[in-house]
């Protein structure tokens, strides 16, 4: 009798305040993996979207440097606060009027919004023959095409790398995806040298 005592008071075990306690850090350890793993989740769908949009950019330069296209036939992207439209001769017959070249991307059910500084949405950014890039927004305002990509709602005042990205067009039609929060570069336009009428060369060169 006197060793089936012993045997029953050295008895290892867990007491019900130790479970709970354990119970209460599993969870809140639990909680905060599944709040990591949903802010990894928006930041990846996030810089999926930056990244498409300003491959989108790339190929309207690319469609309308191809084309040499005229006045009124440029390749460009309409530009809102939940989509973009790119406008290129996906056909391929010369034009982009036809219902076919007009590509939508809409991802306003992903809770990201692109932003502009001084622009009012829709903004259309236009690329000529050589490449080169004019932008006006709704008012007909020629503005500069460096836009936010963010998660929920953001601005240039409150950017960082956990909630943005910067997709900007240069003058010259570059496209640079870059972190939020980084500096955006301002790009001057190019210097021009006139040439003195005593060199030989004529000073007025006529591009095709």
């Amino acid at each position: 009798m006197y060793l089936v005592r012993r045997k029953l008071t050295g008895e290892s075990g867990v007491t019900l305040p130790e479970l709970l306690m354990v119970t209460a850090i599993i969870a809140v350890v639990s909680t905060l993996a599944l709040m990591q793993l949903g802010a990894s989740r928006d930041q990846l769908r996030r810089q999926t979207v930056a990244q498409t949009f300003k491959q989108a950019f790339e190929r309207a330069r690319f469609d309308s440097v191809k084309r040499r296209v005229e006045v009124g036939n440029s390749a460009h992207l309409i530009v809102s606060a939940t989509s973009y439209s790119l406008v290129i001769d996906a056909n391929n017959n010369g034009v982009t009027t036809d219902a076919t070249d007009t590509i939508l991307t809409d991802f306003s059910a992903q809770s990201i919004t692109i932003t502009g500084d001084s622009m009012t949405f829709p903004v259309t950014v236009t690329f000529d023959k050589r490449g080169e890039v004019i932008a006006k927004d709704a008012t007909d305002t020629v503005v500069n095409p460096i836009f936010l990509v963010c998660n929920g709602t953001c601005s240039f005042s409150n950017d960082s790398t956990s909630n943005a990205n910067i997709v900007l067009v240069t003058p010259t039609g570059t496209v640079n995806l870059l972190n939020g929060g980084s500096g955006v570069p301002t790009f001057a336009p190019p210097a021009i040298t006139n040439v003195s009428t005593g060199t030989g060369i004529r000073p007025d060169v006529t591009l095709p």
